[in-house]
């Protein structure tokens, strides 16, 4: 009888140990290993619209003085910008087949910087050029944008500029 206990008592043991083990397993680890297929690279998407129609009175006066149309950049680039119906002071700025909604941000230098509402890009505009930086890559896009106001604007001084000499005593 002493022999049938223990028999009983290590065929109950083996059993409660084997339970322990699989229960200790995760039940998330597959079986046996499968061999992953590699990952498709996705197509960007366009950026979502997102407009910000609760502008403060400054970033409005600021946007109207942004300057709309395409702007002919360095390299035979162009960057088009235009009003967004319907929601004061949003802008789309379109380059490269990508579109961004962009609202004025104000500064202290007196540049208008219009910031991409997504926090991707942006476009930087003064009085001689503009340009299009990438604000998570910390680079430049494109550089040396004019609009036909600032192609004048860089004109006219540049005139002056070579006429001052006649024009001082």
């Amino acid at each position: 009888m002493f022999r049938t206990l223990t028999a009983a008592a290590a065929l109950a043991a083996s059993s409660t140990f084997c339970a322990a083990a699989a229960a200790a397993q995760p039940a998330s680890a597959p079986a046996k290993a499968t061999k992953k297929a590699p990952a498709k690279k996705s197509v960007p998407a366009a950026a979502a619209e997102a407009f910000n129609d609760s502008l403060n009175p400054v970033q409005l006066s600021m946007a109207d003085r942004v300057l709309t149309g395409v702007a002919q950049c360095e390299m035979k680039q162009k960057v088009d910008i235009q009003k967004l119906p319907g929601h004061n002071g949003n802008f789309k700025l379109t380059y490269e087949r990508r579109s961004y909604t962009m609202v004025p941000e104000e500064t202290t230098t007196g540049a208008i910087r219009l910031v991409d509402t997504a926090g991707a890009v942006v476009w930087v505009q003064i009085p001689r050029k503009s340009m299009l930086m990438n604000q998570k890559e910390h680079h430049r896009m494109v550089d040396d944008c004019q609009q036909d106001e600032q192609r004048i604007a860089v004109e006219s001084a540049a005139a002056a500029g070579a006429n001052a000499p006649h024009l001082a005593p």
